[in-house]
């Protein structure tokens, strides 16, 4: 009788690789935080590099958990390859020990390799350990002089779209296997540092693409701000031979004069630091070895197969954003078409309803949503105990209604964030947004889906917006709409019309298509409440997404505070905010007009006419004209600042 044989163990999905060298108490949390991922189909590979701290001795066993060591430091790079050939996972996930990730970030990682088979790696949104409202990096830009750096490191964090990026940043990328084994994987004698930025030079020549998408978030200690020796030498060196082994021909004889004069300006301000010797040694050793580069330039370039054309479109050639650091995000044409539909019949509804100190329209906001959806995320902001309380009691007697009581107002972006979290992990197929005193007529929700049903191209659409009324008749049924980047448009939005190439919408009667959210990313928690949907929506127009306005749909909606004004005998309805309110309107509108004011320049127009409006109408027909003027100046120059 033959004895049964164990099967062998079940080929994981993603091998996470981490090479830990001195990660003290890092590692540890690096660990627990893979523990928490909501993608369980991983292996992870520990390679003690050398190291005398005892942190990988200390870390506590888990069944995916695999340790090899090395006796002596290989380094980042040969470090991670040995790490590879162990693997039998089919992608490829770096990990530094000092990186956090959040539960998503595996599955996000994930997810965004399967829409994008043409990517050889997709990386991480990397924020600032020690301030996570900060950038450690968006992708790692490459300048056709040679430098590459993580973008935006140091700016303020704001959501992102799924974006083309010329690399990724090693410290949290994941790498399609096959791509990673072709390219001969990271080139082991940089020991650190550029080696993820000549490899992701390699995948490009190779004709892989690179992605970053906005889910897969990561906090990151990272280095100090200040270059050590090490640093410097490492950087510096490798930075050349990146240089000199990637670029084709023609834009390396193109690029050599700057790239010269880069080098120069990098000693000469270095010898102001007392760092000159050393960037000048780092350099002088990159040239010692130019004959081995330049062999392995011939033979990299002699596999390349991306035209020059190609390779050229990808760096970033702008100075003023290699000075700034800048993220230099590109738009994926086709990011739509990725996208997952929802289900056309029994599609799972979700309304997010943020609430401040509420009336009793509450209580119809949320009879409506009940009525309309299939479970309620009520969030609110920081109202007092006994509010809190009556919510509280009404959650506990609706079973599709989930409160999230927050102590403080953290800021309507900030709580719609909260409720979008709770409606995706809840399977939400759609999120419907809706403010405390917005509420939705009957069958709003039913006449968006039924309108989404019979579009023509249905899959660009991200976000269905309601006709909107108020009592007070101040609220025009229309929408801006715009088809191309410099018309814009007041389109009437009336009964039994559907409107489609919308600029922008409210937040309030918002229904938009959950996966969407996973590739546009979510709302900016900065801004705190004004312009929230307007930056949203042009983020969502940015990365190909379309927004359709439903007449037949209808929501009665208060936009501002509603007073009438007297000048020269005539009377006028207008609505308007305080100074607090005019402060952080202006001083969002700006960093729209920054982020996104060339996807409509017609908008763009059109908006800073209506910022000068809006100071005319503080002069002419309201009161504290002096605060509301200040508070308009100061949110202008705190934009601009930004």
């Amino acid at each position: 009788m033959t004895e049964p044989t164990a099967s062998p163990d079940p080929v994981p999905a993603v091998s996470v690789l981490i090479v830990a060298w001195q990660s003290g108490g890092h590692l540890s949390r690096c660990l627990d935080a893979l523990e928490r991922q909501s993608f369980r189909d991983f292996e992870v590979v520990l390679l003690d590099n050398g190291s005398t701290d005892g942190a990988v001795d200390r870390a506590a066993p888990r069944p995916w958990l695999r340790i090899e060591r090395s006796a002596d430091n290989l380094g980042f790079a040969a470090g991670n390859n040995r790490a590879a050939a162990l693997a039998r996972g089919r992608w490829l996930v770096t990990l530094n020990p000092d990186a956090f990730a959040e539960p998503g970030w595996l599955a996000a990682l994930v997810a965004a390799a399967e829409r994008h088979p043409e990517a050889g790696s997709v990386g991480s949104v990397q924020l600032l350990d020690s301030d996570p409202t900060l950038f450690d990096g968006v992708g790692d830009p490459l300048h056709a002089v040679g430098a590459a750096w993580r973008g935006g490191r140091l700016r303020p964090a704001q959501p992102v779209a799924e974006s083309a990026v010329f690399g990724v940043c090693a410290a949290a990328a994941l790498y399609r296997r096959d791509a990673f084994d072709a390219a001969g994987g990271f080139c082991e004698r940089f020991f650190c540092f550029y080696e993820d930025v000549d490899l992701a030079v390699r995948l490009r020549l190779a004709g892989w693409t690179a992605v970053v998408t906005p889910d897969a978030v990561v906090r990151h200690v990272g280095s100090a701000s200040a270059p050590s020796a090490f640093v410097l030498r490492y950087a510096t060196r490798n930075r050349v031979w990146t240089w000199l082994r990637g670029m084709p021909g023609p834009l390396l004889a193109v690029t050599v004069p700057a790239s010269i004069l880069l080098g120069l300006a990098g000693v000469l301000a270095d010898l102001l630091r007392g760092r000159g010797a050393a960037r000048a040694a780092a350099f002088a050793e990159a040239l010692s070895a130019l004959g081995e580069t330049l062999a392995e330039r011939r033979t990299i370039q002699a596999a390349r197969r991306v035209g020059t054309d190609g390779f050229a479109r990808a760096l970033t050639w702008s100075p003023v954003r290699y000075l700034r650091r800048a993220v230099d995000l590109r738009s994926i044409p086709d990011l739509p078409a990725r996208v997952a539909e929802p289900p056309a019949d029994g599609a799972r509804v979700v309304a997010v309803i943020v609430s401040y100190r509420p009336d009793e329209t509450l209580d119809r906001v949320l009879d409506a949503a009940l009525a309309q959806a299939a479970a309620v995320v009520l969030v609110d902001n920081g109202s007092d105990a006994a509010t809190q309380a009556r919510l509280a009691a009404r959650a506990r007697d609706e079973d599709r209604l989930t409160l999230i009581a927050n102590a403080d107002n953290v800021g309507l972006a900030a709580a719609q964030n909260q409720g979008l979290e709770a409606a995706l992990a809840g399977g939400a197929d759609w999120v419907l947004l809706l403010d405390d005193d917005s509420v939705p007529g009957d069958g709003m929700v039913a006449a968006m889906l039924a309108t989404w049903r019979g579009l023509a191209e249905r899959r660009r659409v991200g976000l269905l917006t309601p006709r909107l009324t108020d009592a007070e008749g101040t609220v025009r049924p229309q929408l801006l709409t715009a088809r191309g980047r410099f018309d814009l448009a007041r389109t009437p939005l009336g009964p039994g019309t559907v409107v489609r190439d919308g600029v922008f919408a409210i937040a309030s009667g918002s229904l938009i298509r959950a996966r969407v959210l996973e590739v546009a990313g979510r709302m900016d928690a900065r801004f705190f409440i004004d312009y929230v949907d307007v930056e949203f929506s042009l983020r969502l127009r940015r990365a190909g997404f379309e927004i359709v306005g439903v007449g037949d749909a209808v929501l009665t909606h208060r936009l501002g505070e509603v007073r009438t004004a007297r000048l020269l005998g005539r009377e006028k309805t207008l609505s308007t905010h305080d100074a607090w309110r005019r402060r952080m309107i202006h001083r969002n509108r700006v960093r729209v007009w920054r982020r996104h004011g060339t996807v409509s320049l017609g908008w763009l127009a059109f908006d800073m006419a209506a910022a000068a409006y809006d100071v005319l109408k503080a002069v002419l027909y309201e009161d504290a004209k002096a605060a509301k003027l200040a508070a308009i100046a100061k949110g202008q120059i705190e934009g601009w600042r930004d």
